[in-house]
C-alpha cells in the first residue's frame, strides 16, 4: 500500500483497485497515508467513511492531527445521480482523488438499468478527466451480483493501472484470563 501512496501522489493517471471485501482497515491505511503527504479529496458511494481508526493512525505518526485532517475533504453519494454531480463539479486541478466503493451507488434496481449503464458511462467519462490532470483512486468491491457483469467492462479501458487486495484477515485474540 505504500508504493501505491507514493505513485499516487507523484503521478497522475487513474488507478483502479479492486477488493475482495469491504477492505475498510486498508481504505483507513490509504487514507492516512496519501493525508500525510498533502490534501485529499475522497469521494464515497456509500455511508462508510473512516471517523475513528483514522485519527488513530494518523495520531501514531505525527502529533499534529488537527492539521493533517484538516488536509481531507469528503463528499457522501448516496445516488448514481449524486455521484455523477460530485464527480463533474470537481475542479481538474487540485489534490488526489480517492472514490470509494465506486459501483455500490449503481446497484440500485429502484433506477431503471439503462439509466444506470447511462450514468455509469458519464461518471467514467469524468473520471478519465480528472486523471488526466490529477490522481484518481478508484475502489471497488466484486460482489456476486447480476449487475456488476455488466458494469466492470465500463472501468477496465479507462484505468492506468490496476491493483486486486486479497480479502483482510480478521486477528482473532484470545482474551488471558490471568
Amino acid at each position: 500500500m505504500n508504493e501505491l501512496t507514493t505513485d499516487v501522489t507523484e503521478k497522475r493517471g487513474l488507478v483502479l483497485i479492486l477488493t475482495k471485501d469491504q477492505a475498510r482497515k486498508n481504505k483507513t491505511d490509504l487514507i492516512a497515508n496519501l493525508i500525510l503527504k498533502g490534501p485529499l479529496f475522497v469521494l464515497s458511494g456509500d455511508e462508510w467513511l473512516p471517523s475513528f481508526l483514522l485519527p488513530r493512525l494518523i495520531r501514531r505518526r505525527t502529533a499534529e492531527i488537527k492539521t493533517m485532517m484538516n488536509r481531507l475533504r469528503t463528499v457522501r453519494a448516496s445516488t448514481c445521480y449524486r455521484l455523477w454531480d460530485s464527480l463533474a463539479n470537481i475542479s481538474s486541478q487540485g489534490e488526489p482523488i480517492l472514490v470509494m466503493d465506486f459501483l455500490h451507488t449503481f446497484y440500485d434496481s429502484d433506477i431503471p438499468l439503462h439509466t444506470r449503464l447511462f450514468r455509469l458511462r458519464e461518471c467514467c467519462r469524468e473520471l478519465k478527466r480528472l486523471a488526466f490532470y490529477r490522481s484518481v483512486i478508484v475502489m471497488i468491491q466484486e460482489i456476486e451480483a447480476e449487475d456488476y457483469e455488466k458494469f466492470i467492462p465500463a472501468l477496465w479501458p479507462i484505468a492506468d493501472q490496476s491493483f486486486t487486495l486479497e480479502p483482510e484477515v480478521e486477528h482473532i485474540k484470545q482474551p488471558e484470563l490471568f
